[in-house]
């Protein structure tokens, strides 16, 4: 019985020591988030999304793709982005519209300068909800949590 203890105790501290700081945790990754918008790096915040999030940054790029260039012309001086840049939209520069851009007055990044005041879990999603009454989105994906814009 001694042993069986020990080796469980062993394996769970090898997976969290073996996690490479992946988050655990809904909190863990709000935490995440929270630092990559500190530091302006949208690179590791497109890390810190779900898979169906990146799925939604690839639908916008198609549908972009397909406006007609006067469509664009139109986008392109709301959001403050060349046609071409916008015609070959990389989830780095989705994740900017989304998080920082003066353009787009979405600027999500705000609400993880917030504290959380509340962590609801329902299985493989969670939902942190900040100061100002906002509610964030996470769903595990794996082991590790992830945020997910899919729902905006």
């Amino acid at each position: 019985m001694y042993i069986l203890k020990m080796s469980s105790v062993l394996i769970f501290l090898f997976l969290v020591c073996c996690s490479g700081g992946k988050p655990l945790t809904p909190i863990d990754s709000f935490k995440a988030v929270k630092h990559a918008v500190e530091m302006k790096d949208s690179e590791k915040i497109v890390s810190c999304l779900s898979k169906a999030s990146l799925e939604k940054t690839q639908r916008l790029n198609q549908f972009i793709r397909d406006m007609r260039n006067d469509q664009l012309l139109i986008l392109s001086d709301n959001y403050g982005y060349t046609q071409d840049k916008l015609k070959n939209l990389k989830p780095v520069d989705a994740v900017y519209l989304y998080f920082f851009s003066d353009h787009t007055n979405i600027k999500l990044g705000r609400y993880f300068l917030e504290k959380p005041i509340s962590v609801d879990i329902y299985g493989s999603s969670a939902v942190i909800k900040v100061e100002s009454g906002i509610e964030l989105d996470f769903i595990r994906e794996g082991p590790y949590w992830k945020f997910d814009i899919s729902g905006l």
